[in-house]
């Protein structure tokens, strides 16, 4: 096991703060070494959720959608 559940919110909240006001955090599983994470931002066009995958090993996000 590499990083926990705090580390991985300390990651997804640091990302979309470069860009977007963050209001919630929800690490929402763990599959094959990856966290899924759902932050939920406000944007140009409204609150949305964006969605991580975060390494488990590396902490690095692998994916943005």
């Amino acid at each position: 096991m590499g990083i926990d559940r705090e580390k991985v919110g300390e990651i997804t909240i640091k990302f979309l703060q470069q860009q977007h006001e963050v209001y919630e955090i929800k690490v929402v599983g763990f599959e094959n070494g990856i966290w899924l994470v759902e932050g939920e931002i406000s944007s140009s066009s409204g609150k949305r959720i964006r969605k991580l995958k975060i390494d488990d090993k590396t902490g690095m996000i692998i994916d943005v959608e």
